[in-house]
Formats: C-alpha cells, sequence, structure tokens
C-alpha cells in the first residue's frame, strides 16, 4: 500500500515513521512538510493513503484531501486533528480514520491497519489475463509493451505468483540454452531495467519489486484470472480453456497442471 503523510511537525513525523517499520504491507512511504508538493507528488503517482494533519499554514488539511481527491478519487484519507477542530467538514470526505491529539504509535498502526484492509476490497486497476494470450490492462485498457521480451518476463513474475525469481532463473527460462555468461547477464539486467521503464509509462512501476539481483511482482497492485483460480473461484475455471500463457513454451508445465487442477 502506498502511503505519504503530510505534516510539518517533526515530532508527529518522527512517531509515524517509526511505527510504520512495523507494517509490512507498506510498498513505499514518503514524507512531505508542505501540502503543495504533497499534492504535486499524488498528481504524478499512484497513492493508495494519504495522512494529513488538519491545521497546516500553507494549506489546510480539508482542502488538500478534496485536491487530492480530484486527482484519485479513491485515495484513503486518514486525518489528525487537535481538539476544537472542524471535524464536521472532514467527516464529509469519508475518511478512514480521524487521530485526535494526543496520539500513540499505535493509534497510527491501527488507523494504517484499517486502511489496509479496506484497500483488499476495492477492486484492482491492474489485471493480468494468463488464460490464452498473455495481456496486461490498466482500467480495462490494454498495455502495449514496445518490448516483446520484457512482456515476457512480466509474464514469468506474474506466473510465480509473487515469488522471488533471480537473474539466473529469468536467464534459463528466458534465453533457454544461452551460456550464464556476462554478456547474458548485461543483457538480463538491461531487460529488468526495460520492462521498469515500460511500466513507468503508465505509473504503475511499482508493480515490479527489485533488489540487485532479483524480481518479484507486487501481488498487492494486480488481479490475475490465475490467481482466482486457483482460490477457487467459479468464474475463473470457466475462463480457462485448456490454454495458459500461449505466447510462452516455458508455460506449458504450468498448463498441464491447470487441466489437472480442473
Amino acid at each position: 500500500m502506498r502511503t505519504i503523510f503530510v505534516d510539518k511537525r517533526s515530532e508527529l513525523r518522527s512517531l509515524f515513521k517509526y511505527g510504520i517499520k512495523k507494517l509490512i504491507n507498506l510498498t513505499s512511504v514518503k514524507g512531505f512538510e508542505e501540502p503543495l508538493e504533497a499534492l504535486e507528488y499524488v498528481e504524478d503517482h499512484e497513492v493508495d493513503l494519504v495522512v494529513i494533519r488538519m491545521n497546516m499554514p500553507s494549506m489546510d488539511g480539508i482542502e488538500l484531501g478534496k485536491q487530492m481527491r480530484r486527482v484519485h478519487p479513491d485515495i484513503m484519507l486518514i486525518y489528525i486533528l487537535t481538539e476544537g477542530e472542524n471535524l464536521v467538514e472532514a467527516l464529509k470526505l469519508r475518511a478512514v480514520a480521524y487521530l485526535l491529539e494526543p496520539c500513540t504509535e499505535e493509534d497510527i498502526l491501527y488507523a494504517i491497519e484499517s486502511a489496509y484492509l479496506l484497500s483488499k476490497r476495492k477492486p484492482k486497476r491492474i489485471y493480468a489475463r494468463t488464460f490464452g494470450y498473455f495481456d496486461l490492462f490498466l482500467d480495462g485498457k490494454p498495455i502495449m509493451f514496445k518490448s516483446q521480451k520484457a512482456k515476457e518476463l512480466l509474464a514469468l513474475l506474474i506466473d510465480r505468483q509473487g515469488g522471488v525469481v533471480d537473474s539466473e532463473q529469468i536467464i534459463a527460462t528466458l534465453w533457454d540454452g544461452r551460456p550464464n555468461d556476462e554478456a547474458t547477464q548485461s543483457l538480463c539486467s538491461k531487460l529488468c531495467k526495460t520492462l521498469y521503464q515500460e511500466l513507468k509509462v503508465y505509473g504503475i512501476e511499482e508493480l515490479l519489486i527489485s533488489t540487485r539481483s532479483s524480481r518479484s511482482i507486487n501481488l498487492d497492485m494486480l488481479s490475475c484470472d490465475l490467481y482466482d483460480m486457483l482460490d477457487g473461484k467459479e468464474e475463473a475455471k470457466r475462463l480457462y480453456y485448456g490454454e495458459y500463457l500461449t505466447d510462452y513454451d516455458w508455460a506449458e508445465y504450468r498448463n498441464y497442471s491447470l487441466s489437472k487442477f480442473v
């Protein structure tokens, strides 16, 4: 869950930063002192949750929340208030939580966990279709990949269901038979960067989780017919007609397993 917080007071920022280290459901966290900087960030990035101090000098929290909702109508808000501030106006924005100061680390963690549970109920913007030919959709529209090899790498990561795939596995799968030498490793590294850049064009680069030598997929950001089928959803089973990632030979083993599953 991609989260930002907007607050000029250093003590609350420190409390927030310390508390969120205990949460494993946050994929990225950024803090801002100035509301306008936070708003600019939201305009250019996907954000799931914003923690806002109500009373700020340059822009009050109510106005900031309204403007962020104009950019992302589904963005979740948590407000931090002091006694006597206008809670009525904040309630109109239907925030996830309202924290009254002095709030504790436990208060913050509880509010963020509540937001995470709510986010799990929301339909995801990204959908991966693996039955038949592979395609990725954002808000119902197909993503057009310039690099078909980068698209294949994404299909591999989705097939692994969030599992970590290292460079050796990527090379063995996508360049079967090619020696795992320095040239191939360089090619693999460039391909991972290409996939990141392709996703970044659509503002969904955080779908790809990268370390120095491995990659995985952020399962919280997408839904997938394969995942639905493995979860036992009947509708997903009806979508399967004996074909899985038809574009790629390495997917034949999974297809065999699926045919036995149904």
